[in-house]
This record gives structure tokens, C-alpha cells and sequence, in this order.
């Protein structure tokens, strides 16, 4: 994947961000590397990326149209809960699913940690991982469709509260 000044990527670990620049940094070890410079608005950071480590990480461009209505479906699908499973072990299979950078994977994981908490509560991490998952799915479905994040954050949970 090539990086542009002023695209907008998602960063599985940190959400949806944009690129400021491309540029050649001087590494500790002495070595020069080219990266990005990428602001995360939702997380309040800008982080400078050595190119080789957004591909290890599996950072991807946001969804077209055509993936945001598969993941719409995705929502209104079954959950499938894995609640024979300790707490631990679910928050870690969770976790990796959002870190996958998989949007499928990730609407799957927002999907059943929103209607397990229907059911009981999360513990701290399920919760964190909730709760990140949605923001990042919220704000790629709002770039994806032209809405605001506002009126996507409101659709998403009409469906995944009904």
C-alpha cells in the first residue's frame, strides 16, 4: 500500500486516522527509515510510523460503500457468544479479532460484546474492547457513507440495542 499525504487509513490497534506527511526519519541506531506522520482525532495523538511497521500491523484503507452495507448486516446478524470460555480467554479472542485488521471481524466483535453486555456485564477489558471496537467501526462507517459520526453511532445501536 502506497501512503499519500492527506489519506485516511485505519490502524487497527488506534482507529481511523489520516496521514500529514511522508518522510525520512534518522532512527536511533543510526539508520534512515521512511514513515508516516498520522493524527488519530479520536484518540487525541499523532504518532510517526516507519512504513515497514504499518505493514506488519496491518494497517488498510477505510471500507468502500459496498463493505459498510456488508457490515450493517453483520450487525443485524446473530451474535454468537463464547461464554463457555473464561473472561480472560474471550478478552484475548476479542482482542484479536479488532486487531486482525479485519472490518468483518471487527463489526462480529461489536456485535456480540454489545449483546453479551445485554445479557451480563463485561469485565474491564471486554468493556474497553467494546467500546473501542465501536468508535473505530462507527467512524469508518460515518467516512464510508457520507453520514455523520453521530447519526451512524445512532443506527448502530438502534440495531444492536433492539
Amino acid at each position: 500500500m502506497e501512503f499519500k499525504v492527506g489519506q485516511d487509513i485505519v490502524y487497527p490497534k488506534y482507529g481511523l486516522g489520516k496521514i500529514l506527511e511522508v518522510k525520512y526519519r534518522k532512527l536511533p541506531t543510526g539508520r534512515r527509515t521512511k514513515g508516516v506522520l498520522i493524527r488519530f482525532p479520536a484518540m487525541h495523538m499523532t504518532v510517526w510510523v516507519p512504513e515497514e511497521r504499518l505493514r506488519q500491523t496491518k494497517v488498510r484503507k477505510p471500507m468502500s460503500r459496498y463493505m459498510a452495507n456488508k457490515i450493517m448486516k453483520v450487525l443485524k446478524s446473530r451474535a454468537r457468544f463464547r461464554t463457555g470460555k473464561k473472561a480472560k480467554e474471550r478478552a484475548q479472542l476479542y482482542r484479536d479479532k479488532v486487531l486482525s485488521g479485519d472490518p468483518i471481524e471487527l463489526a462480529e466483535t461489536v456485535r456480540d460484546l454489545v449483546r453479551l453486555s445485554i445479557r451480563k456485564s463485561l469485565n474491564v477489558r471486554e468493556a474497553e474492547i467494546a467500546n473501542k471496537a465501536l468508535r473505530t467501526l462507527v467512524r469508518e462507517l460515518a467516512l464510508a457513507t457520507n453520514k455523520s459520526v453521530e447519526d451512524v453511532k445512532e443506527e448502530v445501536e438502534a440495531i444492536l440495542y433492539r
